[in-house]
């Protein structure tokens, strides 16, 4: 009877002992697949501030591709080529003098040639003044400017604090608005819902940032950490405040 006592409580340890242990790996990695080499190229573009295409400066734009530390520049047409490309993922980012720097941000080579085109708006050159107001279950915003025969654009960023820019980091919501040709005087208004709607309550206070902005900016892409659209077309900011309705 002791004997088979013994043999009970074993059993039952090798059972507790089974059901404790980790599990084993689901089945055999397999190899990682082949590695080509071949080339990454494609054509820059260059835009002024009202959107339309700049035909000369191709060659001085600075094209910089991830895992490389030599900047490149495309031909007078454009056109740019970076050879010896192992498979993997990269990024180019391409810059200019008077232009928003641009990211073509995580795309994936396999092998053989790749295309890959790239867009770079002008800084804007005009200037502007912002007033803000509240009241009515919106904030308004007006932006003032001189008058131009060619439409252009801004963009607004809204944040909490004084420190709100262009940054995805530090704005909460942005809006873009043409400005009419010859206008001088363009009102944005932004509803105490959205506000509501970004985490603002009312009776707070709420902070603009406004910015000349290339129209239909080429430059724009998305931030990868945010997953926020960078806009780096744009001039320097006038920020003002308002009460949130």
């Amino acid at each position: 009877m002791s004997n088979n006592k013994t043999a009970f409580f074993a059993l039952i340890v090798i059972l507790f002992a089974a059901s404790c242990a980790k599990e084993g790996p689901t089945g055999p990695t397999g190899p990682a697949g082949p590695s080509y080499v071949g080339s990454v190229s494609g054509h820059v573009s260059l835009y002024d501030q009202y959107g339309s295409k700049v035909l000369v400066g191709l060659d001085s734009v600075k094209l910089l591709i991830s895992g490389t530390t030599a900047n490149i520049e495309p031909d007078n047409s454009g056109y740019y080529v970076y050879n010896y490309i192992a498979t993997g993922e990269y990024n180019i980012i391409a810059s200019d003098s008077g232009y928003g720097a641009t990211n073509t941000n995580n795309f994936q080579f396999l092998s053989g040639t790749l295309n890959r085109d790239i867009g770079l708006s002008a800084i804007p050159s005009f200037s502007l003044t912002v007033t803000t107001a509240a009241g009515g279950g919106y904030d308004t915003v007006t932006v003032n400017c001189a008058a131009d025969p060619n439409i252009r654009s801004v963009i607004v960023f809204v944040g909490s604090t004084p420190l709100v820019t262009n940054v995805p980091a530090s704005f909460l919501l942005n809006y873009v608005k043409n400005i009419p040709a010859n206008a001088t005087k363009v009102p944005f208004y932004i509803s105490a819902q959205e506000l509501y709607d970004a985490g603002f309550a009312s009776g707070s206070e709420v902070y603009y940032a406004v910015y000349s902005h290339s129209l239909n900016d080429a430059s724009a892409y998305e931030d990868q950490t945010t997953g926020k659209t960078v806009y780096n077309a744009v001039n320097y900011p006038q920020i003002d405040s308002a009460i949130v309705p």
